[in-house]
């Protein structure tokens, strides 16, 4: 089997010094060596906070796994010079030069945080300065992110879930080493994903506040609750806490095509109940969007909690960046009826496309300058989304009541599922529910659509798996 190199962080664990005020201490060159870092309680919890950080990278409100380059994949903005990455993704040319080079600053970006999660898991493994909770939490989350960093990999780079064969497409890294890489097939990359899942789970379940207290009480600003003096204990919206891996284990399972399992944790989530017997996640309601909250923070089994995001064509009166004609959104996505979620874009002209387009509002004011208090929280997985795999798990009338409690919450018109429509309606809901948030061209993928809504071109295998960027692949020895 061949071997790649793949270019990791191996020397130090990498602290980005964005905001950490409460969280890190930041060396000048913001690293500090894997001895020093560990050699303290603060150290383990910083190294975790610092893993987070960096995932801003690729999954920041602009950056590609979110609403850049992915979304531009699955057709949802317009781009028109050819020379741009955007234009090279809109038509699936991949290796066209400014495609290849976001491809390979997306995958180098993901390994890098794969690396570190490695090394804060090899030190846990030796540890003996931190009490079980805390050594629970920190390896369960690290355990879960790994997992959820490699599973993108696979969703980009990885085959067809309907026809995965056995060829060997990417490497599944659990340890920190300068040697090169085995890649593994499909199955075996993907039941390590499930290990890694497996193990989270119950370290979580054991330590996670979240299944202690009300999100409420968790969210606030300063260490109210007496059991936790220590802010890192807190904010679990914003981390791989125990409910978002029961969410992810439902995706993965749902990709892999066993909806026996994906249904059951998908349940476990919308089942969720808090201490007071009311339901842990809710769905985003239309008072959120006077309150500026557009990416539904209630729905949040996890999120990437950003300090500051200004999309300038929101707030500035400034063209906006990502933009799609806006009759498209209008007509052809929400065909001229009602619908919460059509609320959540703004209009824009846009000289580039000459005419009134659409642009998302879910980032536009994460900047406190607006006057928006809310948790600015870029979503990773959501209520919303679990609800969607119910309706398309479960047997038919059992699929109908979830999915009429979700359009309900929509505030859009019912529709009954069938064995015919079933696919093409939920499809549809993913395209409108995950609109900027990067999960439109997974869908298209899974379902094996030919034809993106939008497109000029029949989308296949070779649009769908894609290529590995060439800054790694000429690491082939």
């Amino acid at each position: 089997m061949k071997k790649l190199i793949i270019n990791l962080l191996l020397p130090a664990i990498l602290l980005s010094a964005f905001s950490c005020k409460k969280y890190l201490t930041v060396e000048p060159a913001q690293e500090t060596t894997k001895d020093k870092l560990f050699a303290s309680i603060q150290g383990y919890s910083d190294a975790l906070v610092g893993v987070y950080i960096d995932m801003r990278k690729n999954y920041g409100p602009a950056s590609f796994l979110v609403n850049g380059g992915i979304e531009f994949m699955a057709q949802l903005w317009y781009a028109s010079s050819p020379n741009s990455s955007n234009y090279q993704l809109i038509n699936h040319n991949y290796t066209a030069t400014e495609a290849d080079k976001v491809l390979d600053e997306m995958f180098q970006n993901q390994y890098n945080v794969i690396a570190n999660i490695n090394s804060l898991l090899d030190a846990l493994s030796t540890q003996t300065i931190l009490d079980e909770p805390m050594a629970n939490l920190i390896e369960g989350e690290s355990l879960a992110l790994r997992a959820f960093n490699h599973f993108d990999l696979m969703r980009i780079f990885g085959p067809m879930p309907s026809d995965p064969g056995t060829k060997a497409y990417l490497p599944y890294v659990t340890k920190v080493t300068k040697d090169s890489y085995t890649y593994e097939t499909y199955s075996s990359y993907m039941a390590k994903v499930l290990d890694d899942l497996n193990k989270a789970e119950p370290l979580l379940q054991a330590s996670d506040p979240i299944l202690k207290y009300r999100l409420y009480n968790l969210n606030a600003s300063y260490a109210s609750i007496s059991a936790y003096p220590d802010l890192f204990w807190y904010h679990r919206q914003h981390r791989m806490n125990y409910y978002a891996v029961l969410g992810l284990k439902a995706r993965v399972y749902l990709w892999m095509g066993d909806k026996a399992n994906a249904l059951k944790y998908a349940l476990l989530v919308m089942n969720a109940l808090n201490i007071d017997n009311a339901k842990e996640f809710t769905f985003g309601v239309r008072a959120n969007l006077s309150a500026k909250n557009y990416v539904f923070f209630t729905e949040h089994l996890f999120g990437i909690n950003m300090t500051t995001f200004d999309d300038a064509g929101m707030s500035s009166g400034y063209q906006a960046t990502n933009v799609t004609p806006q009759v498209r959104i209008t007509t052809d996505l929400y065909q001229n009826t009602p619908d919460l979620r059509s609320s959540l874009f703004y209009s824009v002209y846009s000289s580039t496309v000459g005419t009134t387009c659409s642009s998302t509002k879910k980032y536009a004011e994460m900047i406190a300058a607006t006057g928006n208090t809310n948790p600015f929280s870029v979503p990773m997985i959501r209520l919303s989304e679990m609800y969607l795999i119910a309706s398309e798990c479960a047997p038919l009338d059992e699929a109908n009541t979830y999915f009429s409690a979700y359009r309900i919450a929509k505030e859009t018109n019912p529709i009954t599922l069938t064995e015919v429509n079933r696919s093409s309606t939920l499809l549809n809901e993913y395209i409108k529910e995950f609109y900027g948030e990067g999960q439109s061209f997974y869908a298209y993928k899974r379902y094996g659509t030919t034809t993106m809504l939008w497109s000029d071109h029949i989308t296949g295998k070779d649009q769908y798996v894609v290529p590995l960027p060439t800054g790694e692949t000429s690491n082939y020895q």
